[in-house]
């Protein structure tokens, strides 16, 4: 199973698995795409289609569930996947019909029910084979609108409707949950003969902080404590200096972006999260007090590595808490002692989830749970 969207790396995403995959392998192989998003290129392409329907949410990020995008959408990833139909096709995350205010959020229900009227008759067609909604929130009570039950209600209508993809991890439970009528998204899904899919199986988020469900085993032998300390130390030296020089005598931690390294630089979730800290704020600092000359920004490069492995080290260190606090609540057993990712996607299978999506980004992750796969 291949998971991927129209929007994913500009269409590039799917044209590569469809230069991949050899016509003989078709048959093995089921593909799934989505759309909704428009970005990139499909910004200039939509001007030339009559979409009454469309969201503007940024200058470089627009929204649509018109049906004319929608079969625009299609026919152009049957294109690019280079097949001549496609397995699944999903309604890619509604939910951004709420993400500014609008005219059509009233109207999202019919909307979805009339682009799976369109996909159903892509089905007679012999185009497509399943379609369905991809949702960060349908799980959830607050689910912005989109009522998910009463589109299931429906689901005799619409035969080929099989599919729900959602967050689910062992943070992110919620389609577990009891939430309507007595039902879980999960069981009411089982009831109407839904297939589940879960993302984000080994990306969550705990107290407000990106969590990674995978231990980190590699370089985490090159922190040096010491060496950072004294390395920062110098930095922050240079730019109390720099000051001086400008004039200013205030303490450090009054310029934020100094202080958020100062508070935080151990304790930051990902590198993501430190290299956005850097480029948009602390190397702007630099340049603004005329610090950002090659010594300075080698040393901050330096730092950089070190902040990254620290990374690592507090994910390995929140995960373990989280375990610990897993096996406490019984929720995996003590004596179980496989790779947690291994241990998490077992626990979403038990737990009636039908498929696990799994990066393919690094290798390793799929090394780690290979044994599921047999």
């Amino acid at each position: 199973l291949i998971d991927t969207a129209s929007n994913y790396q500009n269409g590039d995403s799917e044209k590569l698995i469809g230069n991949f995959i050899k016509d003989s392998e078709r048959k093995n192989v089921f593909i799934l795409t989505k759309a909704g998003y428009i970005q990139g290129d499909d910004i200039e392409k939509i001007k030339g289609i009559n979409i009454k329907k469309l969201i503007k949410i940024t200058d470089h990020f627009f929204y649509s569930l018109d049906k004319k995008f929608i079969k625009f959408k299609f026919y152009e990833s049957l294109k690019n996947l280079n097949t001549d139909y496609i397995d699944c096709f999903l309604i890619h995350n509604p939910e951004h019909y709420f993400a500014v205010e609008n005219n059509h959020q009233k109207d999202i229900i019919n909307d979805i029910l009339e682009i799976f009227e369109f996909l159903e008759s892509l089905v007679t067609e012999g185009k497509l084979r399943y379609y369905g909604i991809s949702s960060n929130n349908i799980a959830t009570i607050n689910s912005k609108g989109i009522d998910i039950h009463k589109i299931l209600e429906l689901k005799s209508n619409y035969p080929s409707f099989k599919i729900l993809q959602f967050p689910y991890n062992i943070v992110e439970r919620e389609a577990s949950n009891i939430l309507i009528n007595k039902n879980s998204l999960i069981s009411l899904s089982k009831e109407k003969n839904i297939i589940t899919m879960s993302n984000r199986p080994l990306n969550s988020s705990l107290d407000g902080k990106v969590l990674r469900l995978v231990y980190n085993k590699s370089d985490l032998s090159l922190i040096e404590h010491e060496r950072e300390e004294e390395l920062f130390n110098s930095f922050l030296i240079k730019i109390t200096e720099k000051l001086k020089i400008l004039g200013e005598n205030s303490p450090l931690d009054v310029f934020l972006p100094v202080k958020f390294f100062i508070d935080n630089r151990r304790i930051i979730a990902n590198s993501e999260a430190i290299d956005k800290a850097i480029n948009n704020y602390l190397i702007p600092f630099l340049s603004q007090i005329e610090l950002n000359n090659y010594e300075t920004i080698n040393m901050l490069r330096e730092l950089r590595n070190y902040w990254v492995l620290f990374s690592k080290e507090f994910n390995n260190k929140r995960l373990e808490s989280l375990q610990q606090e897993l096996v406490h609540k019984g929720i995996l057993e003590s004596n179980d002692k496989r790779e947690f990712p291994v241990l998490a996607c077992n626990f979403y299978l038990k737990n009636g989830i039908d498929h696990v999506l799994m990066g393919l980004r690094n290798k390793k992750y799929i090394d780690e749970i290979a044994e599921i796969l047999q």
